[in-house]
């Protein structure tokens, strides 16, 4: 069998054909273009949620993680659960429980940060065409994951109290006649990014009512 050396595609890539239909929908971070601007010695970045690594107890650190290995070194160092330690899922019951929200430890997944969380409820929920509803604007690097999974984003108007929620419906019922499937409503309540405004107590009951009767789930942080 002779192999055939593939040929340079359109972007001097040659197996730009070769690629799942998804990756077309992939694309470069912005958050990673900002981290690489922001490493540069000449800039004094205000935007990339780097935190000051020289004023964290270094040595501190250092003992803690000594302590664990000598005293946990067979557990720490080995396999876990995937939905996370187990004692640690109880403690972030025990958190959610102060915020009023009822959960047991195998109804919690720990992921290595938000992104990676996106990614599995976009993975589990999003067909492509399907339409993700997002404040406006939004986190940036969400819209990329939810692109990835071949979904379009729908973008509503917020003010100086968060969301509109009036804005949230006729948007819903919108794209409902339009024959459109609204799979989620994604939302930053709290410090909202990169808009920086927090959603009111009682504006988050009305989201919660509209995304109810529409039948669209609400994906987001839940800190008050």
């Amino acid at each position: 069998m002779q192999s055939v050396e593939p040929s340079l595609g359109a972007w001097g890539d040659p197996w730009l054909g070769h690629y799942a239909q998804r990756a077309h929908g992939m694309v470069p971070s912005e958050v990673r273009a900002l981290f690489a601007m922001a490493s540069r010695p000449e800039v004094v970045s205000l935007a990339g949620g780097m935190p000051n690594v020289a004023a964290l107890p270094t040595d501190d650190l250092a003992a803690m993680m000594a302590e664990l290995v000598t005293t946990r070194g067979a557990v720490a160092l080995q396999y876990g659960s995937a939905q996370g330690d187990p004692g640690l899922r109880e403690s972030i019951c025990t958190v959610m429980a102060e915020e009023g929200i009822d959960a047991r430890p195998d109804d919690v997944v720990v992921t290595v940060g938000s992104q990676q969380a996106l990614d599995l409820v976009a993975r589990v929920f999003l067909d492509p065409g399907d339409t993700v509803v997002t404040e406006g604007p939004t986190y940036v690097t969400a819209l990329g994951t939810f692109a990835a999974y071949q979904a379009r984003a729908e973008h509503v108007v917020m003010d100086e109290y968060g969301v509109v929620p009036e804005a949230l419906a006729e948007t819903l019922v919108r794209l409902e006649r339009a024959g459109r499937l609204a799979k989620l409503f994604y939302t930053v309540p709290t410090f909202q990014n990169p808009a920086g405004v927090t959603l009111t107590v009682e504006r988050r009951a009305r989201v919660l009512e509209v995304c109810r009767r529409a039948r669209v789930l609400v994906l987001g942080p839940v800190v008050k």
